[in-house]
């Protein structure tokens, strides 16, 4: 498989596989006020359909809560990564193929988050506000970076 054709291959992929963790991703924010992270696939070489396998980290706490199934086989390598701070949060896809003759490439897509979780209260009694209704976010929408493919140069020692 030329470098073209792996890259139109993964990338049609992706689009599909973004969009889904996107959701999946948001319900699970709604949810645990976090986003979650998925470990590194298996290395996939020269586009071979590999099954997508969500592997998570032994530290996430509410692993129950990822039910993400990505039914597609995927031609490359996939890790998410999540991050945050007091004022923003957020995760990054990475992906990686790999031709035949070793060379590997990668892109990834970001989604930046500086919403605020808040809810509803009534104020009958101002020294025990009661909350009513469900939590929800205010704030900017978030914000997604996409990369473009790069070539990953292993570090010369």
């Amino acid at each position: 498989m030329t470098l073209q054709e792996l890259k139109t291959k993964a990338n049609s992929k992706l689009s599909d596989f973004w969009d889904a963790l996107v959701i999946k991703q948001e319900s699970y924010h709604l949810k645990n006020d976090n986003y979650f992270q998925l470990l590194v696939t298996s290395p996939v070489v020269d586009g071979a359909d590999t099954t997508f396998v969500v592997t998570h980290p032994n530290d996430e706490v509410y692993q129950g809560d990822v039910q993400f199934a990505f039914a597609s086989p995927i031609p490359f390598q996939i890790q998410v990564d999540t991050w945050g701070n007091e004022t923003e949060r957020g995760y990054t896809m990475t992906c990686i193929v790999e031709l035949l003759d070793g060379r590997r490439f990668t892109r990834s897509r970001s989604l930046t988050d500086t919403r605020k979780k808040t809810q509803d209260v009534d104020n009958t009694d101002p020294e025990n506000p009661v909350p009513t209704g469900s939590p929800y976010y205010v704030g900017a929408d978030p914000v997604i970076d996409t990369t473009a493919w790069e070539e990953i140069i292993p570090e010369q020692i």
